[in-house]
């Protein structure tokens, strides 16, 4: 039986508990002074205050948005047994719920002997549950260089089964190092494990098929060294700069509730794409009949994807890598996979990028309301107000993402200019809109 306490008794903390096994004792943690010694998917919730003073010696899994602010708290304790939602694989923060990184990493190591799993953390630890229920062994899990002996210690009293060892040399028939933290690409390069075979199980989108979409491939560098515009439903965004766009046959992206402009012009974009699992409650009553030539659409609902659809609405898969302290991936191919970054700006980039264009304008993108309740100059595109969690409620998470697609773009001679009127973004080199026509 493995413990774990996992702080925050919400949707967060409800996906990592999907991916654990019955065997595993798990006791939420919650500010929410209403939910303490209540129950969350018949699991005991305990106050954040009971956990501090009565179990501090237990290992927590920070399971929400406000992280910093937790570690924060723990460390003022001198408590340094927590784990972070955001190391765990994206599988770990899908809204749904699917086997698909368990079953391929299982079916991947089933006839490999001579390896070690690089990275202990969570993630690591489960795999172990995983392996040792399936092949009826412990593998070997290297202790990477930047964690802490008192760390390590307090590990090995809660998890006594862990195969721990601190370096690949004491291992006498090594051949494979699977790793298991984020930092795969980084390892690659600094040839960290040159004389084995690195294989990246933390990441497994590019190769777990049934993520992948082969109809998209017709997309790949469709509008090679072509101009496009991502049009967003910022409160800056007017009917005539959709006029404009269409007068000038632009070729355009845009996404969720940009339909509620459609009776005030003709203007329509080309792509249409929606990254939010609660857009499918949200529009599903228009989603196949939206008036735009190809859609693309998130398969993060299950009940949506199990029903036919019309040919111009195709799925892709978005992958959950969104944390606040580095940057998310940019895909290379929007057919096998995209990465999440927190807005769906992020992934018509991705999109943009995989379809060949070499300037990418943004229209409407004002990230300018990040931590406010309402924004009632949203309400030519939402029925009342624009609340937060509609909102850029990621406002540190979003602003990586955009700086991972400037580096991404930068390196590939891409280039993305802001041309929205106004607005808090500075990440990209402003352009007046106007002038481009």
């Amino acid at each position: 039986m493995k413990k774990l306490y996992i702080w925050g008794a919400g949707d967060i903390g409800r996906r990592v508990l999907n991916h654990l096994d019955d065997d595993w004792e798990i006791v939420f943690v919650d500010s929410k002074i209403q939910l303490a010694n209540k129950k969350y998917y018949e699991k005991k919730v305990i106050s954040v205050e009971e956990y501090l003073q009565n179990h501090s010696h237990e290992f927590i899994l920070i399971a929400h948005l406000y992280e910093i602010e937790s570690i924060k708290i723990l460390q003022s304790k001198n408590i340094i047994n927590y784990f972070v939602h955001c190391d765990l694989p994206g599988e770990f923060k899908e809204p749904c719920i699917r086997e698909d990184l368990k079953e391929y990493v299982i079916s991947y190591l089933k006839d490999r002997k001579n390896y070690a799993l690089y990275g202990l953390n969570l993630y690591s630890i489960i795999l172990d549950d995983w392996i040792y229920k399936k092949y009826g062994y412990h593998p070997y899990i290297i202790i990477q260089d930047n964690i802490s002996g008192e760390f390590v210690d307090k590990l090995k009293q809660q998890y006594s089964n862990l195969n721990l060892i601190n370096n690949e040399g004491s291992i006498g028939d090594l051949d494979e190092v699977c790793v298991c933290l984020h930092n795969y690409d980084e390892l690659k390069k600094a040839d960290v494990f040159a004389n084995y075979q690195l294989t990246d199980i933390y990441d497994c989108s590019d190769r777990i098929t049934s993520y992948h979409n082969p109809a998209i491939a017709k997309f790949r560098n469709l509008h090679n060294g072509k101009r496009c515009f991502i049009v967003a439903t910022g409160p800056s965004l007017t009917v005539s700069d959709l006029n404009m766009l269409k007068d000038h046959n632009e070729i355009c992206f845009s996404m969720n509730s940009i339909y509620h402009a459609f009776d005030q012009t003709e203007w329509r974009p080309d792509y249409y794409v929606m990254s939010d699992y609660r857009g499918f409650d949200e529009y599903k009553d228009l989603l196949d009949t939206l008036s735009v030539k190809e859609k693309f659409l998130s398969d993060t609902s299950e009940s949506f994807w199990n029903m036919p659809h019309a040919n111009n609405v195709f799925r892709y898969h978005q992958h959950y890598e969104y944390c606040s302290d580095r940057l998310p991936k940019f895909s290379d191919d929007f057919s096998i996979r995209s990465y999440i970054g927190t807005t769906v700006t992020y992934t018509c980039m991705q999109l943009a990028v995989y379809m060949g264009f070499r300037e990418i304008y943004l229209l409407g993108v004002d990230f300018s309301y990040g931590n406010s309740k309402k924004n009632i100059s949203y309400t030519h595109f939402y029925e009342s107000y624009k609340p937060e969690e509609k909102g850029i409620g990621y406002v540190k998470q979003v602003t990586l993402a955009y700086e991972s697609a400037k580096q991404y773009t930068d390196s590939h001679e891409i280039k993305i200019y802001n041309v929205t009127r106004g607005g808090k973004l500075g990440i990209f080199e402003r352009v007046d809109f106007d002038s481009l026509f």
